[in-house]
């Protein structure tokens, strides 16, 4: 009786073993698997989560003025109107910025047509001003596509606009 004993303790220590053994493989597969997933194990940059983060990095934005000041008159059939904006374009490539000031007379000819073909009633409401904000930057754009620029612009901003 005194030898059962101890087998049974024995045993029973053997199983803890074998369980902790079998919980730390676990662990460490789990481990590497995720590692190999991100990427971690990549040497040209991974994929997964560290793609997605070089993907979402961009270069920080370039903010150009068109100078002067555009200065139209408008459509209302009741009585003389004007228009008074100055815009603001965006991009983050240097090589955009430099074809909008290339192509200065093409944009601020296709803005002028553009600016005075608005109504008073459409752009005097917030929404009618966000409509003619993307008109521009689709005027430009389509200005900047035609010169055949490999980049376009990504924002317009209205940084004075006076109608009266």
């Amino acid at each position: 009786m005194a030898d059962e004993q101890p087998q049974k303790g024995g045993s029973k220590l053997k199983m803890i073993i074998i369980i902790a053994v079998v919980v730390v493989l676990l662990l460490v597969a789990g481990i590497g698997a995720t590692l190999f997933f991100t990427g971690a194990f990549s040497k040209k940059g991974g994929t997964g989560a560290n793609a997605a983060h070089a993907v979402e990095t961009k270069h920080p934005p370039i903010y150009f003025s068109i100078q002067p000041a555009m200065v139209v008159n408008f459509q209302n059939p009741t009585q003389a109107r004007y228009l008074q904006v100055a815009i603001d374009v965006m991009a983050r490539d240097p090589k955009v910025i430099e074809e909008v000031k290339t192509n200065m007379p093409a944009i601020r000819n296709r803005l002028i047509i553009l600016l005075s073909a608005q109504h008073y009633d459409e752009i005097s409401t917030p929404d009618g001003k966000q409509k003619l904000r993307k008109e521009v930057l689709d005027s430009i754009n389509a200005v900047l596509k035609e010169s055949g620029a490999s980049g376009k612009i990504e924002q317009v901003y209205f940084t004075n606009f006076v109608m009266q």
